[in-house]
């Protein structure tokens, strides 16, 4: 299977798998569609408000907030307004020791076996354990960015200091079942990297639902149950990303990317991306390229 939907990019290096991404948008523009990875990914929030859509459930983050993503959860990241966020993405087996003791059986492997999985939305933590959670990320992220003496080893301390405070809160929760195992959640995947395919031409429910060898009715219904959106919702939005993309790096007429993206209803288009992008395709083009700009003269004024 030609599964685009995961995403496949190498997180840090094999002696060190783990990265953060930082991201400032002042636009309101950011938004990552539906994808997975092997890898867990921590959202922390710095400044702003983040929109999180993790197997269907929406979560809203605010300044010193954050979330986390299990391996293999679908999940979508939207901005709102300006914001500042930062993704910890790192293989579960990081974490692992060679020695098997017992904090490995009872605390490491238990994670790095998905055999508990990390709360996603806003954990209903003890006083005070929210706060630590949150600075432990904030270093995280400084020592990553400044690469002070020792701060591999720093980073994977915090980590762990982050789990410790997890299971005194006894906030894990045991899985049913690997979702690699997961198959009607394997059946969507097959559905969501069809519409990645073919998203240029018109994809009917019908072609959907007998992808995933279901009814229409059952498809739409586990559809929304796991992405918390309709399939028609997602081909639209995902339409209107790949649109975006061409207007901020081609020279195309925005009536050309209409058609390049699937949408043959010019004045559709239009009305869909301004409800996803709160601007015309037009006006987005002028406020990436004026930022994009502005970026430019920042690196070539630098020494």
């Amino acid at each position: 299977m030609n599964d685009d939907l995961q995403e496949k990019l190498p997180h840090g290096t094999s002696f060190f798998p783990l990265q953060v991404y930082s991201h400032q948008d002042k636009n309101g523009f950011y938004f990552v569609c539906q994808h997975w990875h092997e890898e867990l990914e921590w959202i922390y929030v710095e400044n702003g408000v983040l929109h999180l859509t993790v197997r269907g459930k929406a979560y809203t983050l605010r300044q010193g907030q954050f979330c986390f993503i299990n391996s293999q959860e679908l999940h979508e990241i939207r901005s709102v307004g300006s914001s500042l966020h930062h993704a910890v993405v790192f293989r579960a087996d990081f974490l692992d020791f060679s020695y098997y003791d017992a904090c490995q059986h009872n605390f490491i492997r238990p994670v790095t076996g998905q055999r508990l999985l990390f709360p996603s939305g806003d954990p209903a933590l003890p006083a005070g354990t929210a706060d630590k959670i949150s600075g432990h990320m904030r270093e995280i992220v400084r020592l990553y960015h400044t690469l002070p003496k020792c701060a591999l080893l720093s980073i994977k301390l915090h980590i762990l200091h982050i789990l410790e405070l997890l299971f005194e809160a006894d906030i894990f929760y045991e899985a049913d079942a690997p979702l690699k195992e997961n198959a009607p959640m394997n059946q969507l995947k097959l559905a969501l990297s069809y519409i990645q395919e073919h998203y240029m031409s018109p994809i009917s429910l019908q072609t959907l639902a007998q992808l995933c060898y279901m009814s229409p009715n059952y498809f739409c219904s586990l559809f929304h149950r796991e992405l918390g959106k309709t399939p028609v919702t997602f081909v639209n939005e995902f339409r209107i990303q790949k649109a975006a993309q061409l207007l901020a790096d081609t020279e195309l007429s925005v009536s050309q990317i209409a058609a390049s993206a699937g949408f043959p209803n010019f004045s559709y288009f239009i009305r869909k991306f301004r409800e996803q992008k709160g601007v015309t395709p037009t006006e987005y083009r002028r406020i990436v390229r004026a930022e994009a700009g502005k970026e430019g003269q920042k690196a070539s004024r630098l020494p």
